[in-house]
């Protein structure tokens, strides 16, 4: 899963002339590991709505950001290396399923999907404010 944030260049490059790039570099990750943090923070109560044994809850995990082909990102995702290993299950509950013919819509169908959606203007919200917080 990932997250677009759009509009963030133009500050990004007016500090950058101010400051330098390492500097903006080191504030633009903080600034993103807070927002996936946030994210992380939805993701978990949106599938805790199909909770059984708290496993897929447990396991949602934010790494740190990165710059990757030039754009600075950030991975949210389930962690494999958990005894429960949720991540294998993860979009079946997302998707459905089809099993000796028969559909499947669990309950979580789509709750990934509809935390993202949600999530999009708030996470650049926040984005933007600990940037101003961090300047």
């Amino acid at each position: 899963m990932s997250v677009n944030i759009r509009g963030m260049d133009e500050v990004l490059a007016n500090m950058e002339k101010k400051l330098g790039s390492r500097s903006v570099a080191r504030y633009s990750n903080e600034a993103l590991n807070v927002a996936g943090r946030y994210m992380a923070v939805r993701l978990k109560s949106a599938v805790s709505s199909y909770r059984d044994t708290g496993a897929t809850v447990n396991e949602v995990t934010v790494g740190q950001a990165r710059l990757k082909g030039g754009v600075r990102t950030i991975k949210i995702g389930w962690d494999g290396g958990g005894s429960k290993q949720r991540y294998r299950l993860v979009h079946l509950n997302e998707f459905g399923y089809t099993r000796f013919g028969r559909s499947y819509s669990p309950r979580g169908i789509g709750k990934v999907q509809n935390a993202y959606e949600s999530s999009k203007q708030p996470m650049k919200a926040l984005e933007k404010h600990e940037l101003e917080k961090l300047l």
